[in-house]
């Protein structure tokens, strides 16, 4: 079974995970280089269940850094702004779903409680790792069963992978996964959008200049306190972030191999070619020229 990469996953997604009437999607994500790799802060409104299978692997959820090894789950919520550091020569695999297909048509008070957690973003979820207990034993059980099977068509299979999945979100959930909330103030909720709205302005901006001023400006943040907090939000500076961001969306064209070097460089922000090609080798290990060898 060809699973796809979380490299199609982008930093605010706009793509659809499954389809509509079965909104369910698993990838792999094998990582054998020696280095760790950032994905950008990002967001989506399905809820995303990770399995690390070989660690070291970080999520940055809240403001904070989630530090995470082999043989433990991770629950991210609808719409929480997160980002992920996979260490060197680790293994992830995820789960993405929407809550709604999960929704029965009569009421279930526990369900419906634990689907209700799944949308709240204020929720401080804590990892289960495994600890030899019989829930955790099944929720991998169910875990492999689904990421086997996500792709088959029959109704039956679908409803068996419902079912599963409802296990393990009542496994989780009586390991004590929603018991730790906090309660988001109204400057921290502000605090969320204004760096929702800054990502997409990265986005769209990224082949020009950005600059800190005017970052810490459109979030009305002194410079100063815009370093910190973005640092501390996202796990790199603000530099770091723009030129990873770029970095990867001009490691897609060279991969495409339809313009030269020196363009891909310049149409996504780099006015210098020295700098790009010292980036790149620090970020990827190689040269844009041996990259895009290695990958056609």
């Amino acid at each position: 079974m060809t699973m796809e990469t979380l490299r199609t996953m982008a930093p605010k997604e706009g793509i659809q995970h499954g389809s509509q009437k079965f909104p369910l999607e698993c990838y792999i994500n094998e990582y054998s280089e020696v280095f760790p790799i950032h994905y950008h802060q990002h967001w989506h409104d399905e809820v995303e269940l990770i399995s690390v299978e070989k660690g070291p692997f970080t999520v940055t959820i809240h403001s904070k850094q989630v530090a995470l090894d082999s043989s433990c789950f991770y629950l991210v919520p609808s719409k929480a702004v997160h980002g992920l550091i996979q260490g060197a020569k680790s293994v992830q695999r995820y789960l993405v779903f929407n809550p709604s297909m999960l929704r029965l048509s009569f009421y279930d008070k526990l369900l419906g409680s634990i689907l209700d957690n799944l949308y709240d973003t204020n929720l401080n979820i804590i990892p289960v790792r495994n600890n030899d207990t019989e829930d955790y034993r099944e929720c991998k059980e169910c875990f492999d069963y689904i990421f086997k099977n996500y792709k088959e068509k029959d109704d039956s299979i679908r409803l068996l992978i419902k079912a599963k999945l409802i296990v393990i979100l009542t496994n989780l959930y009586r390991q004590g996964i929603f018991n730790q909330v906090e309660i988001s103030s109204s400057f921290e909720k502000e605090r969320t959008q204004k760096l929702k709205d800054l990502i997409i302005w990265i986005q769209d901006h990224h082949s020009g200049p950005l600059s800190i001023e005017d970052a810490a400006a459109k979030m009305d943040f002194s410079q100063e306190y815009f370093c910190r907090f973005f640092k501390k939000a996202t796990g790199m500076s603000f530099t770091e972030y723009v030129n990873d961001y770029r970095l990867e969306q001009a490691s897609g064209d060279i991969e495409r191999g339809e313009k030269s070097i020196s363009d891909i460089a310049a149409d996504h922000g780099f006015d210098n070619d020295s700098y790009f090609f010292r980036l790149f080798k620090k970020k990827y290990g190689t040269t844009p020229l041996k990259y895009r060898k290695r990958k056609s």
